[in-house]
């Protein structure tokens, strides 16, 4: 028989020795990946009322926020708003009148006026402004023979009916029918209208009028004429010009 080695005094167990799984009495190796999907079992069906209870604050949070938000960028908008003080309301620009040397290509013309014509004379229309700050009386053309004449009269200062005025500007030219046409970049109301002279010219009156200015303008011509808004217009500007 082989002789049996005398027992010797025992080693003390290594705990990271593989073939020792277990270490002294109460003490366990801790578990690794593969025990822990031994011992995690079948798993279960989520229950979908367990997943719903933590989204319900999310909810309401997401209802209370944009109101959160709206309140504090009201409070903020009227914090900015109470530092200002609100400006003046913007006015027009005020104007004056003036004569220029020639409108529409014609010069500025000393001829008499023909016979019969009907118009309002200067100191009739300085009474339509209160008081009125400054006049224009011109004619202009080539002279009895030529091709055209323009008549412009206008007065500025405080026009306090603007309506009524423009209807006793055209008075005096028995138009039979006048009709509203752009009034150009200063504003108010504008009308014209066609009619004939007493030696069976023909004519074109166009009278405009606002809070400060007011004024006719007319194109006699010895044959009969078409549209002339647009000469109206360029007129109207040529007379008013922005003061400063």
């Amino acid at each position: 028989m082989p002789k049996r080695r005398p027992a010797g005094p025992r080693r003390p167990l290594d705990l990271t020795d593989p073939r020792h799984p277990a270490g002294p009495a109460g003490a366990r190796r801790p578990l690794g990946p593969a025990d822990v999907r031994h011992q995690a079992g079948p798993r279960r069906p989520l229950d979908r009322r367990h997943q719903a209870g933590p989204r319900r604050p999310l909810g309401r949070l997401a209802g209370v926020l944009p109101a959160v938000v709206a309140a504090v960028l009201v409070s903020g908008c009227a914090v900015a708003d109470a530092g200002q003080s609100a400006g003046p309301a913007p006015t027009a620009a005020a104007r004056t009148l003036r004569t220029p040397d020639t409108l529409l290509g014609l010069p500025r013309s000393g001829a008499p006026l023909p016979a019969g014509l009907p118009r309002f004379r200067l100191n009739e229309l300085a009474r339509e402004a209160t008081p009125a700050t400054s006049t224009v009386e011109r004619t202009y053309g080539r002279g009895r023979n030529g091709p055209e004449t323009i008549i412009v009269s206008a007065v500025s200062g405080r026009i306090t009916d603007p309506q009524a005025t423009l209807a006793r500007l055209l008075k005096p030219y028995r138009i039979p029918k006048l009709r509203t046409v752009e009034f150009g970049r200063f504003g108010g109301e504008a009308r014209c209208g066609r009619g004939r002279t007493a030696d069976e010219g023909h004519l074109t009156a166009c009278a405009w009028a606002d809070p400060e200015i007011a004024g006719v303008v007319v194109f006699l011509t010895a044959t009969k004429q078409p549209d002339r808004k647009e000469d109206f217009l360029t007129v109207r500007d040529e007379l008013e010009q922005p003061t400063g």
